[in-house]
Formats: structure tokens, C-alpha cells, sequence
């Protein structure tokens, strides 16, 4: 499940690198607020490893866990304002997207990044919840670990 998680950051780090060659290309010189994108990534890992915590645990007790979460992830990622801004949409469509817990994590990377500032309160909000979802993932998992033989 980690190496999973690890993976995945190996991944970013081959893509953080083109970032940086298109910043370069297009003249973006980083500023103060790039020094957050590791407290980002590191949010968005805490998240990240908790939803995968849940989802493993899940997915031994009930197998379908599996096929269902793929459709969700499909439908998840059309609801993740990556392309367009979240301010962009009003409405009722805004507030359930704004509801999104990948929102203020995409938010934040885009305010550092292409902005060049330094996230909203949104973001302190997400980091909090991401390491409280992270403690109480850790420890579920820990507590239904004795299971896990007889499911097996």
C-alpha cells in the first residue's frame, strides 16, 4: 500500500522535473511561495496513504471494493477542478465541487505554481484533516489487522 503511495512520488518527481523545464521555458521565476509545494506534496501524501489505508482494508473484507472504487476515481477525477479554477463555477455545481477534499490540495499547487502565492486558509484546513484522516486510518487498520489472517 506505500509502495504504492511511493510510487506514485516517483512518478511526480519525473513530472515535477518538466515543470520546471516549462516554468524555465516560459520565463516563470520561481518566487517565496514555491518553497511550499513540499508541504503540498506532503498533505497530499498524508491523504493520499490514509484513503489507501482504507481502501486496502476495505477492499480484503468486501473484494468488490476493488471494481467499485475504480468508477468512483473515474467520476472523482472529473469533479477535481485540475483544468479550470473552482472560483470559475458557481452555483450549486461550485459548492458541491468546492465540497471536493482534492480541491484545496489542486487550489494550493495552483496558487504556488502559477500564481505565485501562498495557499488560503483552505489549505491549512485540508492539512488538518489529512493527518487527523491519517491517524484514524493508522489506527483502524491496526485494529482490524488481527482479522486480516481470517479474511485471507
Amino acid at each position: 500500500m506505500f509502495s504504492a503511495v511511493a510510487v506514485s512520488l516517483v512518478d511526480y518527481a519525473v513530472a515535477a522535473t518538466v515543470l520546471v523545464a516549462m516554468m524555465a521555458y516560459y520565463g516563470i521565476a520561481p518566487t517565496s511561495a514555491l518553497l511550499l509545494l513540499p508541504t503540498i506534496v506532503a498533505v497530499q501524501v498524508m491523504f493520499t496513504a490514509a484513503l489507501a489505508l482504507l481502501l486496502s482494508m476495505a477492499n480484503l473484507f468486501y473484494r468488490d471494493v476493488k471494481y467499485l472504487f475504480e468508477i468512483v476515481i473515474a467520476v472523482w477525477m472529473f469533479a477535481t477542478s485540475v483544468v479550470y479554477p473552482v472560483g470559475r463555477v458557481g452555483g450549486r455545481l461550485g459548492a458541491a465541487l468546492a465540497l471536493n477534499p482534492m480541491t484545496p490540495l489542486v487550489e494550493a499547487f495552483r496558487d504556488v505554481v502559477i500564481n505565485q502565492r501562498f495557499p488560503g486558509t483552505e489549505f491549512m484546513v485540508m492539512a488538518t484533516v489529512s493527518a487527523i484522516f491519517l491517524a484514524g486510518a493508522w489506527a483502524a487498520f491496526h485494529a482490524a489487522e488481527f482479522d486480516f489472517a481470517e479474511n485471507l
